[in-house]
């Protein structure tokens, strides 16, 4: 769970962190996103996400099954094992379709999935779903703060 200490509001100041290993595919979503007025920080490389994940506070992880050294889904479960890379809202982009990669996908911890190439209005949709449970969990953790004070 998040230490509302340290996260602010997702829904004010939402960021997003791209990982992608086609050049072609990043800048096309970075420049959805960019449209969408989301602060963004994109890599290629699932090492360098753990990175960020671990420096900087993101609220959704947009992170591509198939890379090279470490999958996506991979990522995801690296990412569900450390509290110390917060709880982000990973979504899981693929060209993959089986039911079985969804179920996969969703097994290893991420929240949702998107198959590629992922259409600018879905992508939207699917990112403020995420930010509304993200921001269902902010108020249920302030209620929790409230009420600890209270019985102390």
């Amino acid at each position: 769970m998040r230490d509302l200490d340290k996260y602010p509001n997702p829904v004010e100041s939402a960021r997003i962190l791209l990982v992608e290993d086609s050049r072609l595919e990043l800048y096309r979503l970075e420049a959805l996103l960019k449209g969408f007025q989301f602060d963004t920080i994109s890599c290629s490389q699932p090492s360098d996400a753990l990175q960020i994940l671990l420096a900087e506070h993101i609220d959704i992880v947009l992170c591509d099954w198939r890379m090279p050294d470490m999958s996506g889904l991979e990522l995801c479960k690296t990412i569900n094992r450390s509290p110390a890379m917060g709880d982000p809202y990973f979504i899981m982009l693929t060209g993959r379709r089986e039911r079985s990669d969804v179920i996969a996908a969703i097994d290893a911890g991420a929240d949702d999935f998107i198959s590629k190439p992922a259409a600018g209005e879905e992508l939207r949709a699917r990112l403020q779903a995420g930010l509304r449970r993200l921001e269902r969990e902010r108020v249920l953790l302030e209620r929790r703060r409230r009420l600890v004070n209270y019985v102390q």
